[in-house]
């Protein structure tokens, strides 16, 4: 949870005016509740605002969750609707009755059910439900019956975060810790709720629509790929050049204590897949000195796939770091607590998110966090391994500097792929690639999880994933492959989506991948394969992929005979 002032709700409500709605992206949401949502509803739609989101939010009637999700599919807000928020509060409707909070959690399971099912049909949409917080212990007279209820409520919980596994569009708002962050007693207003049906508190509301705020965000916003870091008065307070290690503040003291907590936050980014970089002015012999030898430092050299120690302008140690990792500079963000750097930064490297370092120390997590840049609703196993797969990368760019030519690289690289269809194992990494994927992607088309399982359901498809190894190591789930028929043609394919991850590129690999699509429909005695190059800001490097393949443009479409295809194996990489 983050630390932040409350916004007093007079104050909010003078806020939502059409200004702070000019140019964000549209969203419509439903809620239900079975309490009143005025105040929350008009955080949420403020907190959306200042993330560049214009919501509409459309409310049920009151107290009526369970006959509003019966009659969902015939409700006109609902159908417009691309996220579904359920709100249920178990202290406002039980008292001490113990079969009362059996029915009451037994028609919630059921009320989620029903949703869920409605999800797998043609209406596409995210559900957010929160989980249920402890009952109050005045409605119960006896240790034993507080016993029970909250293993019910446990249960009830359990239950709901197993089914937000299984369904990936079910995402949960944890109630609990937004009760144990502001404390129970400032969580309920019981005069709110005798007098207008709304149980929270204005902080309670707050923080509620917040955490709502960031749910969403992520459902919405990619996930930026690498965090470019400065040094001084950024991962250690004072300038290491002048104070030298030991008159740097990091541990021992209050303040070194904040940017040591800072270092513990850029590890956990690191654990959770984000690439980190160094990026200061600075002498390397000192700061290698510091980071070998401080006895408070948590972070290590070796934890930055990229690091740029030099006198250089920064905006230009970027660009080469985009270069050395082979990502683009809008998966990268920028984090640094000098104001010229970060105006350079927004001047000379406009594409690179710049992250308005706060002054204090105390409000650097939150200011992160707060961008939702980094924000994950799965981790795959391509994730956890990052730091290794940009490790294997650099040994890989290290080893070709060293050979004559490419031929010569390619040979001693001792490439493998493997292809398989996309099932259960690789299915989020596929969705992860179809969504982030935007250099090398042929149509960035977009599926969801239940769009992409509606795909993959289709007879007549094929679609598969690849991993490339070498002699350096193995990179992972990196290529993707999806071809469709063609609606009232037997013998003709539509290249739905082809892409390959910026990670691999240069190494041929989409050519074998086409290759072994193309194997795959010809034994299928289909004819012909359509396909289409839709060109955006970011896949220029893609743009003349067909015409190389031999797909002959055809009115609007590219299309390759399969008839005239004879597969002759790469040279370079072997299939496995």
């Amino acid at each position: 949870m983050i630390q932040r002032n409350l916004i007093p709700y007079y104050k909010l409500l003078e806020s939502l005016d059409d200004k702070t709605k000019k140019g964000c992206k549209k969203i419509n949401i439903y809620s239900i509740f079975d309490f009143n949502p005025m105040v929350i509803n008009s955080y949420l739609e403020y907190y959306l605002s200042k993330k560049k989101y214009q919501s509409s939010i459309f409310s049920s009637e009151y107290d009526q969750m369970h006959q509003e999700i019966i009659s969902l599919k015939k409700n006109k807000k609902f159908k417009s609707c691309e996220i579904l928020i359920i709100g249920s509060d178990i202290n406002s409707k039980l008292s001490n009755n113990e079969k009362e909070l059996d029915f009451y959690l037994s028609s919630l399971i059921e009320c989620i059910n029903n949703v869920l099912n409605i999800s797998n049909g043609k209406k596409i949409f995210e559900i957010i439900f929160w989980n249920l917080n402890s009952l109050k212990s005045s409605f119960y007279n006896s240790k034993n019956q507080i016993s029970r209820n909250e293993k019910k409520i446990n249960k009830f919980n359990n239950k709901l975060f197993e089914m937000s596994k299984k369904y990936k569009n079910l995402n949960i708002l944890e109630i609990n810790k937004i009760s144990n962050y502001i404390g129970v007693k400032n969580l309920y207003d019981d005069k709110n709720y005798f007098n207008s049906k709304i149980p929270f508190t204005e902080q309670a509301s707050d923080q509620i629509s917040y955490e709502l705020s960031h749910l969403i965000n992520t459902i919405y916003q990619t996930t930026k790929k690498c965090l470019v870091l400065d040094l001084d008065n950024t991962l250690w307070g004072g300038v290491v050049g002048e104070d030298g290690i030991k008159g740097i503040q990091l541990g021992n003291t209050y303040l070194g204590e904040k940017f040591k907590d800072f270092q513990k936050y850029v590890s956990l980014l690191k654990s959770r897949g984000i690439i980190l970089a160094l990026c200061s002015k600075n002498n390397f012999k000192d700061v290698k000195e510091c980071f070998h030898k401080h006895p408070e430092m948590f972070l290590k050299l070796n934890d930055f796939s990229s690091i740029k120690i030099n006198w250089k302008p920064k905006y230009e140690n970027v660009n080469e770091i985009a270069s050395e990792l082979n990502i683009g500079k809008d998966s990268i963000v920028f984090f640094d607590d000098s104001q010229f750097e970060r105006e350079q930064m927004k001047k000379f490297n406009c594409e690179v998110n710049v992250i308005d370092t706060p002054k204090d120390v105390d409000s650097y997590i939150a200011s992160i966090e707060e961008t939702g840049y980094f924000n994950q609703r799965f981790q795959t196993k391509e994730d956890k391994k990052k730091l290794y797969q940009y490790k294997i990368i650099e040994k890989a760019n290290n080893f070709k500097r060293q050979q004559k030519d490419l031929k010569t690289f390619f040979t001693k690289l001792s490439m493998k792929m493997e292809i398989s269809k996309i099932n259960e194992i690789n299915f989020e990494r596929s969705v992860q690639m179809i969504n982030k994927t935007n250099q090398f992607n042929l149509t960035t088309k977009r599926y969801n999880p239940i769009e992409l399982k509606k795909f993959l359901s289709k007879k007549n498809q094929i679609s598969l994933v690849a991993k490339l190894k070498d002699k350096f190591g193995d990179h992972g789930l990196t290529a993707l492959a999806m071809v469709k028929q063609k609606e009232g043609s037997k013998n003709i394919f539509i290249l739905d989506n082809f892409l390959l991850s910026c990670r691999i590129l240069g190494r041929n690999a989409e050519n074998v991948l086409l290759n072994e699509l193309l194997i795959k429909l010809k034994k299928m005695k289909v004819d012909y394969l359509e396909a289409n190059y839709i060109k955006t800001n970011k896949n220029e490097i893609c743009k003349n992929f067909l015409n190389e393949k031999k797909f002959v443009k055809i009115k609007n479409k590219y299309v390759f005979n399969l008839s005239k295809y004879n597969h002759k194996p790469d040279k370079y990489i072997k299939v496995i």
